[in-house]
């Protein structure tokens, strides 16, 4: 323990050391729980109970049981082939025109996300499938796995989202709010990419496909709509107030179970056991890093540095405070992982936030989708990973293809910031009770 004089020191250890023990390649929830340790064993004031008790009270949340359930979600649908179905009605929409399976990959991110509610479902689940099938039409393998892992960041906008889930609990913001706000940023997201899909194919010799017929539109329509009845139900449910979002994801659970065993029956007891292993090993992972982030926030908030934030950054204006604060969560994403990381900044900024008069959703979308952005950019960078390990290439290769879709990316999140009403519209509209 030390002696009070150096008490002011302490928030300061929690930052420093934190940064340290990442640069050192400490695992992130590894390197919160230490630091946090740490301080707490030098502070008089604090004891190590308050370490497991903070902990605990981190993953006390019944929302936060949502996570695990649609992760499930996602991975049923991928036991149940139900991404090869999406990948059929989208090739049947568009694949006569030229780079019919680019555009592909972002329409079933898009359909996928509203399903699974994880990007790194997302890219492994799509990535598996499409990127071998774009290698055999001559597309280059940098972009193959540059369009997938660019596409799959939708999965933490458009609604299900786990990210959106968590950051609803964090900061008590409500979470049918950032569903229907996240609706048009993700459609926004999904065009963009469509349209530089479009310029990129170009200068590429890729066969184009036939039209396909009205029968077969229709065959794969019907799985498609089924697909597409698992967003509705959860949005409509939770939107009506119907179910919470734990609910929620419980229906979509079930929906998943219920599709693969009696109409698609490509579920089996095995398969079933496979994807609740692969939910389990993931979730611990992400659910770890939040608990570790839990005590890290407590003491940010025993130190009671976001006031003396207040104090030392003169921001008032909403728009300029909403880009320093994409800024610095864009940076951080870029060095670790989405949940950790907004576990730590969301609480930080949101004094800021609501000092300034940005509304809590608004706050909410904009700080998922910049701490999405790291998904695609190294030294992190998951589902850029992920898609370059199917695509058999290494991840730099795929870098400077990548970089153009995340500038199209950071485009719109500065549209989002710049004007409100494109997430705060349709919440307004079907949700004004809880906007």
């Amino acid at each position: 323990m030390i002696s009070a004089e150096w008490w002011p020191l302490l928030p300061w250890l929690l930052f420093v050391g934190l940064g340290m023990l990442i640069v050192a390649g400490v695992p992130i929830a590894i390197a919160l729980v230490l630091v946090s340790f740490t301080v707490i064993t030098l502070d008089p004031r604090l004891t190590p109970w308050v370490l497991f008790q903070r902990m605990y009270y981190g993953m006390d949340s019944f929302v936060l049981l949502a996570v695990p359930l649609f992760l499930l979600a996602g991975n049923l649908m991928n036991a149940a082939r139900i991404t090869d179905r999406l990948i059929a009605l989208c090739l049947n929409l568009v694949g006569h025109l030229r780079g019919a399976l680019a555009h592909v990959n972002v329409l079933v991110s898009m359909l996928f996300a509203g399903v699974s509610g994880s990007s790194t479902a997302d890219s492994a689940g799509v990535g598996t499938v499409l990127i071998p099938a774009m290698k055999r039409e001559r597309y280059p393998s940098d972009f193959a796995v540059a369009v997938t892992a660019a596409s799959s960041v939708m999965g933490i906008v458009i609604p299900p989202s786990i990210n959106m889930i968590v950051w609803g609990a964090l900061t008590n913001t409500s979470i049918a709010g950032l569903f229907l706000g996240g609706i048009v940023p993700g459609v926004l997201i999904g065009g963009a990419q469509l349209a530089l899909n479009m310029g990129y194919v170009r200068r590429y010799d890729i066969p184009v496909r036939q039209r396909a017929s009205l029968r077969t539109l229709f065959a794969s329509g019907k799985d498609g709509v089924l697909a597409g009845g698992i967003p509705v139900l959860i949005i409509g449910g939770i939107t009506l107030g119907i179910v919470t979002p734990t609910e929620a994801a419980v229906i979509a659970v079930l929906y998943a179970l219920i599709l693969g065993f009696t109409v698609y029956r490509e579920l089996t007891p095995a398969s079933v056991l496979d994807a609740s292993t692969d939910t389990v090993r993931l979730c611990s992972l992400s659910l770890f890093s939040l608990v570790a982030a839990a005590i890290f926030g407590y003491l940010i908030s025993f130190y009671r540095v976001p006031p003396k934030l207040m104090a030392g950054i003169d921001i008032t204006d909403p728009t300029v405070l909403l880009l320093v604060m994409a800024a610095v969560m864009v940076l951080i994403g870029t060095f670790m992982d989405s949940l950790p990381a907004m576990a730590i900044l969301a609480p930080l900024f949101q004094p800021l936030m609501l000092n300034a008069g940005v509304h809590p959703v608004h706050f909410g979308v904009v700080g998922v989708m910049a701490l999405g952005l790291g998904l695609i950019t190294p030294p992190y960078g998951l589902c850029l990973m992920i898609s370059a390990k199917i695509g058999g290439i290494p991840m730099l290769r795929a870098l400077a293809t990548t970089g153009l879709y995340l500038a199209v990316m950071l485009a719109v999140m500065l549209l989002v910031i710049l004007f409100p009403g494109l997430v705060l519209s349709i919440p307004r509209l079907l949700a004004p009770n809880f906007v």
